[in-house]
């Protein structure tokens, strides 16, 4: 079996992680959403473009999270990663990494979101594996803000960080975010990817695999 590395929105999730848990902070203080306007449209208006998606993503989750202390911000994680890995997770997906786990394989997890929520969503999803990397928080005196984000590049120089040898390993993925990383893969599998996603994969000439 060869050794994997998953990523998590879109392949062992069917939601975006991070998102509803913005969501879900909004809905507990609706003031600071609604202060958080701008930041939303820039949010939205974003796109596919992956430098300036990921700059709004963390310009957002600052201005929601406004406030919000380490200890509330855990409970919230807690909460949203275990009721999503309840009723959002691919069950084909974790019976991928069931079998691979069966099998012998080294799993990675390598996602965007944040750390403290994707393992709660793990957790409650029972997928095991044997390395999770992620999105961290550091708290300021106004609240959380990213201190590292691993999306685009930054997934891919979190993996060698790690020691991990993406080289060797199969990496299933959804989105053209993660090009960087599926470009040094041994081999790709594209997971539901949207159509943009999809045509943008084939556009680059690179070989994969797609499930649906």
């Amino acid at each position: 079996m060869t050794d994997v590395v998953l990523d998590l929105d879109g392949v062992l999730s069917t939601r975006d992680t991070f998102a509803s848990l913005l969501v879900a902070a909004a809905r507990r203080a609706p003031l600071t959403g609604i202060r958080s306007t701008s930041e939303l449209v820039r949010w939205v208006r974003a796109g596919h473009d992956v430098p300036r998606h990921a700059a709004a993503t963390r310009e957002v989750a600052r201005a929601l999270l406004r406030g919000v202390t380490e200890p509330t911000y855990d409970a919230l994680a807690l909460d949203v990663g275990s009721r999503l890995g309840r009723v959002a997770a691919r069950p084909s997906m974790v019976e991928v990494a069931a079998r691979a786990r069966d099998a012998g394989a080294h799993i990675v997890v390598a996602t965007g979101s944040e750390h403290r929520l994707a393992a709660a969503f793990l957790a409650a999803a029972g997928v095991e594996h044997d390395l999770l990397l992620a999105s961290t928080l550091r708290w300021t005196p106004s609240g959380p803000v990213f201190d590292r984000h691993i999306r685009g590049d930054g997934k891919l120089a979190a993996l060698r960080d790690a020691g991990v040898d993406i080289e060797r390993r199969r990496f299933w993925t959804d989105s053209f975010d993660d090009f960087p990383t599926a470009r040094a893969a041994a081999s790709v599998v594209l997971v539901s990817p949207s159509r943009h996603s999809a045509e943008r994969y084939r556009a680059s000439g690179l070989e994969t695999t797609t499930i649906r």
